[in-house]
């Protein structure tokens, strides 16, 4: 066997044992911090009766229109080659085309699901030069590519602790685990304004596990924090989402967030092909309403 394949073998090796042994990390911390909730939590993570603290049996549902500012680090391996490429948020702003991103969510005590789509289409036009003869001026030619994406979180979710800040009946403590799935589409589109007009479409659905964790900070400030990892080969080899946001209550229907977000994944298109490995960050801000 070759020395560069037995290298190359090696490799992946290594990179799919060190990706194990994160998720394992990453679960054996999630199992901590369970475990630790619940000796500490004891009766107190049971709801209080009385107040605004007590859980209703009707269903609660939230709506989050938002926008997402990010920066876009990608790295794309072909044979052998490595590009990489940063497009930051102004890049995408200036060749935006069309955005939209909301987040719903339903609950009813301890369980609820959860639903956000995000929608992005971005344009860019320019011109290239094809030269068949080098006697023959090359003729310009106008190009436009035209790259839209999906990315559609789904799942569902169980409260497994809730508890006060301190003495308070208002504000509380509470812990979520969740499970679901993250639906990627991808779709490029090239006109050269020639009879080749290539378009390649990618679309797959990883399955991801995660917690999330809310404090009430005071009775008007929140903070909620959310990571999730997944892949696991299904749909990419791996991916892990993170956001941390603050939130500001203007009433008990209508609140304000604000925060940072980073996604990232590692994806490979079928046997032989490109692998694609792209950090989507950035910070993150919408308006909720609870109703």
């Amino acid at each position: 066997m070759p020395e560069a394949v037995k290298t190359e073998r090696l490799i992946e090796r290594r990179m799919k044992r060190m990706k194990k042994e994160t998720v394992n990390v990453v679960l054996a911390l999630v199992l901590v911090v369970f475990t630790s909730w619940s000796m500490a939590n004891g009766q107190a993570a049971q709801p209080s009766k009385g107040g605004a603290a007590s859980e209703g049996s009707k269903w609660e549902f939230t709506l989050t229109p938002y926008m997402w500012a990010p920066t876009i680090d990608s790295k794309v391996t072909v044979g052998g080659y490595d590009a990489e490429t940063t497009t930051t948020f102004s890049d995408i702003w200036r060749n935006l085309n069309a955005a939209g991103m909301l987040h719903f969510e339903a609950r009813k005590e301890k369980v609820g699901f959860f639903l956000d789509p995000m929608y992005m289409k971005l344009r860019a036009d320019g011109t290239f030069k094809r030269r068949r003869d080098p006697n023959v001026p090359a003729i310009p030619r106008d190009l436009t590519l035209t790259y839209e994406q999906w990315i559609v979180e789904f799942g569902g979710f169980y409260q497994v602790g809730k508890r006060p800040v301190g003495q308070s009946k208002r504000q509380w403590m509470t812990l979520d685990i969740l499970g679901g799935g993250r639906y990627w589409w991808v779709r490029a589109d090239l006109d050269t304004s020639t009879v080749i007009n290539p378009t390649r479409t990618n679309q797959w659905v990883d399955p991801i596990i995660g917690a999330r964790f809310t404090a009430d900070l005071t009775s008007k400030l929140i903070f909620n924090i959310r990571g999730d990892i997944g892949g696991f080969g299904v749909g990419s080899d791996f991916t892990w989402n993170g956001i941390a946001v603050f939130g500001y209550r203007f009433s008990d229907r209508i609140t304000g967030l604000l925060g940072y977000r980073a996604l990232y994944i590692d994806y490979k298109n079928g046997s032989g092909g490109a692998r694609y490995e792209e950090t989507i960050h950035g910070p993150i801000m919408g308006l909720a309403f609870v109703f």
